[in-house]
């Protein structure tokens, strides 16, 4: 099994134990263009660094990668809180964008805990689970007021990253994530939330092969909860084309995520190749409540004029349980 096919459950669970890797706290202030609380806080952290090799070539599969690769108790961003936001981002040393106009793509980056089991891939009950994760496509996460999900201080957390360069030259890059969170009587107002990811492939290698033309893949889930879905986001690769949660018992649609390639310059590398720019979630108080024993089904709509390998059709969100 390659290393990119190395599946980001099994890479978490593996990261029982480790060393500490550095988190650079570059800010801890409110973002003043935008309307917050007095109780909000949000800080950024950086982790890495760590140095992509140099593309062979043009295509796909001659980029330079570090494969996947696991970051042992990283740091967070607070404890006995509430996260209600979260902002991905790939940057160089200096905090400029990193992106493929540059040569560095941000792969997939998955935070897990320990201690607590997933939502939906059990594991035997033990975990990680996984809290949020991001593609290239660095959709933020913003809950919907009066939502949060809980940070305590025992949690523990671990990072398994992928990242990939265009450039025909090795590139430094840390990822950097702004949490926005409450704390003490804020914090508790809010209505607790638990990640949920569901895939087209498995909780054992969330990656498959898509053929040429137009197809679909599915891939269904019977909910173990009842509750409120209160955001859901999206991820898929080159050649992607929509991915959409529908609830089979009840026959309504739950979300519809519809990818852009290319659709700035950051996107678009030195050879004109795009991937994923961006990737609009579903977000509502709530979008739509599920109950234990609904039938949920994922479907990753891909089209494409060549066969693509260890593609990914990944729905993230959050749930309030009740």
């Amino acid at each position: 099994m390659s290393l990119r096919r190395l599946n980001l459950a099994v890479a978490l669970a593996v990261a029982v134990a480790g060393t500490a890797v550095a988190g650079i706290p570059v800010a801890s202030a409110a973002d003043s263009g935008e309307q917050q609380l007095a109780t909000t806080e949000t800080r950024t952290i950086r982790y890495g660094p760590w140095t992509i090799p140099a593309a062979t070539g043009h295509t796909h599969d001659e980029m330079g990668g570090t494969g996947n690769r696991v970051a042992f108790n990283i740091e967070k961003p607070c404890t006995n809180c509430m996260l209600t936001a979260i902002k991905p981002n790939l940057v160089y040393e200096d905090g400029r964008n990193a992106n493929i106009n540059t040569g560095p793509m941000l792969h997939h980056a998955v935070i897990g805990q320990f201690g607590e089991p997933d939502l939906v891939c059990r594991l035997g009950g033990l975990g990680p689970k996984r809290l949020f994760s991001s593609g290239n496509e660095r959709t933020p996460v913003t809950l919907p007021a009066g939502f949060g999900m809980r940070i305590d201080s025992g949690d523990r957390w671990s990072l398994v990253y992928d990242l990939m360069n265009h450039a025909h030259a090795e590139r430094t890059v840390y990822i950097s994530i702004e949490y926005t969170y409450l704390t003490g009587s804020a914090a508790r107002r809010l209505t607790p939330v638990t990640p949920m990811w569901l895939d087209v492939a498995s909780c054992l290698n969330p990656t498959f092969d898509a053929p040429a033309g137009d197809t679909t893949r599915t891939a269904r889930w019977t909910s173990t909860v009842s509750g409120e879905v209160v955001y859901m986001k999206g991820h898929l690769h080159h050649g992607g084309k929509t991915i959409t949660a529908t609830n089979l018992t009840t026959g309504q649609r739950i979300c519809e995520v519809a990818v852009v390639q290319g659709g700035s310059p950051e996107f678009i590398d030195e050879h004109g190749n795009a991937e994923i720019s961006s990737a609009p979630p579903c977000i509502g108080s709530p979008i739509q409540t599920i109950r234990r024993g609904d039938v949920l089904e994922i479907a990753a709509r891909y089209v494409a004029d060549h066969p693509h390998e260890d593609v990914m059709g990944i729905m993230t969100g959050w749930i309030a349980e009740r």
